[in-house]
């Protein structure tokens, strides 16, 4: 087994598969939910977008990469996990699906293991926090 270090964004996601793979679904569809949330929220979120270190429209092609995967795995994302490591977690195309599972830690669902597993193996950072209600 490969050390964290040596390990790349397909080794963590699979690692995470293989040690919640109850979970899967549940973060499947997290993932989809945060999709939506900027898709529907879309023209707000350009006008206030805050983010330094990705563009909004950058962000917003890794979102409709995501979309894509998920209407053409369907439920193959979360029913293997190795099509949930490869569709979601391969390449920069992660950063989207890495900051939606950062984000799911939030969710009251959310175990602390699986908590403190995707923070072990992801990190704990946001790369894009978006917070409507606070905005006039």
């Amino acid at each position: 087994m490969k050390t964290l270090n040596q390990m790349d964004n397909l080794d963590r996601a699979y690692l995470l598969a293989n040690l919640f793979p109850d979970e899967i679904k549940n973060l499947t569809d997290f993932i989809k939910k945060e999709a939506d949330f900027y898709q529907d929220n879309k023209e707000q979120i350009l006008k206030d977008w805050t983010a330094k270190h990705i563009t909004a429209e950058l962000w917003y092609n890794l979102i409709d990469f995501f979309e894509r995967r998920y209407k053409k795995n369907g439920t193959r994302l979360y029913k293997n996990k190795k099509t949930f490591r490869d569709q979601l977690f391969d390449g920069y195309d992660a950063l989207f699906s890495i900051n939606a599972l950062v984000n799911f830690t939030a969710q009251p669902q959310c175990s602390k293991k699986l908590k403190y597993a995707i923070y072990l193996l992801f990190g704990d950072n946001l790369l894009v926090t978006i917070d409507l209600k606070s905005q006039g």
